[in-house]
């Protein structure tokens, strides 16, 4: 007697960041709430409380106002940890640039440091920067990995993602609102840590 019999079928279909070649590391980790809908794909930074939130730039965030007398200027980067080789500081007149191992270089002469796991910034320009001269940094937070699945922050603060190995490019997104695909020097950055975009 032959039993030709079908229970059922299941299917899952689930996008995922993940892709084939060097198998991806796969994590679980501690989202911070309340930031409504993250895509699969989504490029990710750690807040200060060591929960995952959406890699960003960071642009003109204040520093200081130029007295005409003062040249040293310190401050903590609101958004730490940093990504080394990505903080520039200005007045309007001189530049700094950062050579990726906490050492900032004025484009007139100035010196300065940055520690990119507090944000602790230090420079002194070469000449004090003007009277009411707003004295600014622009960064970008540490990229740690990729996240594996959709999730929604106000439902869950559990998510699981890939902080190395290769991930698959047509997912990958730079901002959870405004998504964008990640630029050339993005996806260099995630090589550099291990992740390579398939």
């Amino acid at each position: 007697m032959t039993i030709n019999a079908a229970l059922g079928s299941v299917s899952y279909d689930d996008e995922r960041a993940r892709a084939n070649g060097h198998g991806p590391m796969i994590l679980a980790g501690v989202v911070a709430a309340g930031q409504g809908a993250l895509p699969v794909g989504l490029l990710l930074s750690r807040n200060a409380t060591d929960e995952l939130i959406p890699y960003e730039a960071v642009n003109d965030e204040p520093v200081g106002t130029g007295n005409g007398t003062d040249k040293t200027f310190a401050d903590t980067l609101a958004k730490a940890s940093i990504e080394p080789g990505t903080v520039s500081v200005t007045d309007g007149v001189e530049t700094f640039t950062d050579d990726g191992y906490g050492r900032l270089t004025g484009s007139a002469g100035g010196t300065g440091t940055i520690n990119y796991t507090t944000g602790a910034l230090s420079v002194t320009f070469n000449a004090a920067p003007a009277n009411a001269a707003a004295v600014t940094a622009d960064y970008v937070r540490e990229l740690v990995g990729v996240l594996d699945e959709t999730i929604d922050t106000t439902k869950t603060t559990s998510a699981t993602y890939i902080p190395h190995g290769t991930v698959r490019r047509d997912v990958l997104k730079v901002g959870a609102i405004a998504k964008a695909a990640p630029s050339a020097t993005e996806l260099k950055r995630l090589s550099r840590k291990g992740i390579w975009a398939m």
